[in-house]
């Protein structure tokens, strides 16, 4: 599944008006100086809070040499990924959303979010510009419900 149901999100989100409300302080944040105090792993939570792809927003390195190096293990998608899931960097990546994004709305993402292994592809699984793992995974629908809300 690339992007959550309207059902989902509002599990996520919990209450009604969270999904204007982060949408107007993550455009408070873009348009002040904090944006500079944003990281990707910043961006990826925005992006799933809402239930969108957040896969986009990431772009394989294609440098050979990098590659050659160990960059494509090193992505930021991986390194966004491995912040969003740790429990150390929980209040660096709340603290841009002054509030509004609680840790139980953090807990409710992790559990959908895909959380692929960078070791377990290729950089050729990537250059097509499609990927190979999905943006969320849910569990079965009769349990999903439950799953977010645990």
């Amino acid at each position: 599944m690339n992007t959550l149901s309207r059902a989902i999100t509002a599990q996520i989100l919990t209450h009604t008006d969270t999904y204007p409300l982060l949408r107007k302080q993550w455009s408070g944040l873009m348009n002040s100086e904090r944006k500079h105090e944003l990281s990707a792993a910043h961006h990826l939570l925005y992006l799933a809070l809402l239930g969108k792809d957040w896969r986009k927003s990431f772009t394989p390195p294609t440098n050979r040499r990098k590659l050659e190096n160990g960059a494509f293990q090193g992505w930021m998608l991986f390194r966004a990924l491995r912040l969003l899931q740790s429990k150390f960097g929980e209040e660096q990546l709340l603290t841009p959303f002054d509030g509004l994004v609680t840790p139980q709305m953090l807990a409710n993402v992790r559990r959908v979010i895909s959380h692929p292994n960078p070791y377990s592809h290729s950089k050729e699984q990537f250059e097509a510009g499609s990927f190979p793992f999905e943006a969320y995974t849910i569990p079965e629908a009769s349990s999903s419900h439950r799953a977010v809300q645990d």
